[in-house]
């Protein structure tokens, strides 16, 4: 695919709206098991962490969006790599992209302190959300994400991402993905 540059986007306002850092990369996968055996020697990731979602509200293109989402992360390095398996009727991001039955790279994400200020701060240079949602876990967790529309002009999707732990958001770094362990919002996939 091709990226060109979308003229619809004002990259003046894009370069005063500071980005954080890139620290996630998405893939859509068919088996979490096996994905995360071919990712982990692949990207030499030696533990990966299996998300306990509770709840999961999404609006695709506006509309509700019912599916049923099972998530691995790992790192290689300090990036997070998320291994998403996605299963449920609706279209949503994961299978506009891939397809239904596809598997690969989805997105990049970045770590935001405000969501809201951030999909603003996009949406005044052009970019647009294309599903915006909330996830919940077993332990009180919570993250808050809004997929961006720079397919177009970028080639990949970018994900703006809000986790907050009882409420203080603190990111997305290894050692507080395995203290999840012990709250209840992931457990330990064995290899």
């Amino acid at each position: 695919m091709n990226a060109v540059h979308d003229k619809s986007i004002d990259l003046s306002t894009l370069s005063r709206f500071s980005l954080p850092p890139v620290t996630q990369m998405g893939f859509v996968v068919q088996s979490l098991e096996t994905s995360c055996t071919f990712y982990g020697g692949l990207l030499n990731i030696k533990k990966w962490y299996r998300t306990k979602i509770t709840e999961c509200n999404y609006r695709y293109k506006g509309k509700p969006v019912e599916m049923l989402l099972d998530i691995a992360v790992g790192y290689s390095g300090k990036t997070q790599v998320e291994l998403i398996k996605v299963t449920g009727p609706d279209d949503n991001i994961y299978y506009d992209l891939n397809g239904r039955d596809g598997i690969g790279f989805h997105h990049f994400g970045v770590v935001v302190n405000d969501l809201k200020k951030h999909i603003s701060g996009m949406k005044a240079a052009g970019i647009n959300p294309l599903q915006v949602g909330t996830l919940k876990y077993g332990g009180g967790g919570v993250t808050k994400v809004a997929y961006m529309d720079t397919m177009k002009s970028a080639g990949f999707i970018l994900e703006l991402i809000e986790t907050k732990v009882f409420g203080v958001n603190l990111g997305m770094p290894q050692w507080l993905v395995s203290l999840g362990r012990v709250t209840g919002d992931v457990a330990s996939m064995p290899l």
